[in-house]
């Protein structure tokens, strides 16, 4: 591979398709105004250079995990196979045959190839008072009328949202003021400089301060309620030709990244967001696959016949369309982002495994736990028409529920990488930016243009799209801490 790390990254380590990688610091580079071409760190590198480029902010975070999770597995044989009865042959093979050897071998790579003295994640930023683990500690000077997150949900629902909404345009050389987070709905930010957006500023009230935002440069987000969450009699008749309310069918994308909100009991019961039930399933899959055939690009679409001719600005120069799902460990939710990439006409090329460990290095819960599994998987589909070498083409392959299992599927799949990164707070995935560009957009070295939207997105991006009713979350000033400022926060290394 040769070369050195020449910019920062959040990139502790990395061998060919093994990365070892810092949640907190992904997201914070991902604020940056512009792509970080990276250079491939050589072979069993460490990430031991040191950077040049001073970073001055921090994601609020938790302190990491330095010791795995108590078991809760079955312990009585009858016990154990009664959880084995619930699991589908085919989802056990999976797990078993391709992913937890898979898995084992490359942390043992990384292990042997990381300094033993060094933590698997970087110092954090973390509050030094009590607080709620789902929400960084507010400011003990001001008090606020309620969280931001709760906020949130005034997001504008579909029915607020028009095929022609105008998008707001910030502006970066003075705070952009609104009365609340229900006049946001389309909004842009083509500057190559950070944006601020500032909701409640007119409020006359010292002991309430505004809400801060920090919008990073050339991103732009549909802040709404998608379709897909309303009840069928209250779902726009639009809906499949607008899934995502206001964003146009002439904006394409090169890179679409979807993070559903999957059932999930423990989720459900903590109330963190909501979720869907398994008898949504198929609306869930469907709403994933209606995003994916109107706003992925065409890669077969020649650049005379695109419609930037009609709308400049909008040229694609990468000819790539990459799909890429987050799915929980269940069978069914496996199988609905396999069949909606399918459908959406992507063949399934790469499986990225996000492995969760302590900051020394161990898994978080058994590898081979019927309960808890400890890594999540990113299912990635490349549009067909493109020269894909993968053994199964979207479009000839039989629909999947008529499939006895997904065995044909995954075993087609030639490409998996694993990615180890101590977790974050809750709900927290790590921004893998840089690995997608390096691995889908780079091209002799260099990165070319191209264009990324996240669904479901919990933070904004610099120079993609985002959509859901919680783009804004993470990107709330109090999320994050200057260096050297008078913050109640400490910089936690694990011990």
């Amino acid at each position: 591979m040769g070369g050195t790390i020449q910019e920062e990254t959040s990139i502790l380590f990395q061998d060919k398709n093994i990365y070892l990688l810092d949640i907190p610091h992904s997201i914070a580079l991902a604020q940056e105004g512009r792509s970080i071409p990276q250079q491939p760190a050589p072979e069993s590198s460490s990430g031991t250079e040191k950077s040049t480029h001073r970073k001055i902010r921090n994601l609020l975070s938790c302190s990491p995990i330095k010791e795995p999770f108590p078991s809760t597995e079955p312990k009585k044989p009858a016990a154990l196979a009664k959880v084995l009865d619930t699991i589908p042959i085919s989802e056990r093979r999976f797990h078993s045959e391709l992913i937890l050897p898979l898995v084992r071998d490359s942390l043992e790579t990384i292990r042997a190839g990381y300094p033993h003295d060094r933590p698997w994640c970087e110092a954090r930023a973390v509050p030094n008072e009590p607080h709620d683990s789902t929400e960084p500690n507010q400011h003990p000077r001001k008090r606020r009328r309620g969280s931001d997150y709760t906020r949130l949900e005034s997001a504008p629902d579909a029915h607020a949202l028009t095929k022609n909404e105008p998008p707001i345009i910030l502006s970066t050389t003075s705070p952009n003021d609104f009365e609340a987070l229900s006049e946001l709905a389309i909004v842009k930010n083509p500057s190559s400089e950070p944006a601020i957006i500032r909701v409640g500023s007119w409020r006359r009230d010292e002991t309430i301060s505004p809400c801060e935002y920090m919008i990073p440069p050339k991103s732009s987000f549909v802040l709404c309620t998608l379709p897909l969450f309303q009840a069928e009699a209250d779902r726009p008749s639009i809906s499949h030709d607008y899934p995502i309310p206001g964003l146009p069918h002439h904006q394409k994308f090169n890179l679409i990244l979807m993070d559903p909100p999957w059932p999930n009991k423990s989720v459900r019961r903590s109330g963190h967001y909501k979720t869907h039930h398994y008898s949504e399933m198929d609306v869930l899959t469907e709403g994933l696959r209606d995003i994916l055939r109107v706003h992925s690009h065409d890669p077969e679409a020649k650049q005379g016949q695109c419609p930037s001719e009609t709308h400049p600005g909008l040229a694609i120069q990468s000819e790539q369309s990459i799909a890429a799902i987050w799915i929980t460990n269940a069978e069914k939710a496996r199988r609905a982002a396999y069949e909606a990439l399918s459908d959406a006409g992507f063949a399934i090329c790469e499986e990225w495994i996000w492995v969760k460990t302590t900051c020394g290095g161990q898994p978080i819960s058994a590898l081979d736990g019927l309960w808890r599994k400890p890594y999540e998987i990113l299912v990635i589909g490349r549009k067909s028409g493109l020269n894909v070498d993968v053994n199964i083409n979207a479009n000839n392959a039989p629909p999947l529920p008529q499939m006895d299992d997904l065995t044909r599927v995954s075993e087609a799949i030639t490409t998996r990488r694993v990615i180890a990164a101590v977790p974050d707070l809750h709900s927290r995935k790590p921004n893998l930016k840089s690995i997608f560009e390096n691995v889908f957009f780079m091209e002799a070295g260099h990165l070319k243009e191209y264009s990324g939207l996240e669904v479901f997105a919990r933070n904004l991006t610099a120079g993609w799209w985002a959509a859901g009713n919680e783009v804004l979350r993470f990107n709330a000033r109090e999320c994050w801490v200057d260096l050297g400022s008078e913050r109640n926060t400490d910089m936690v290394e694990c011990a």
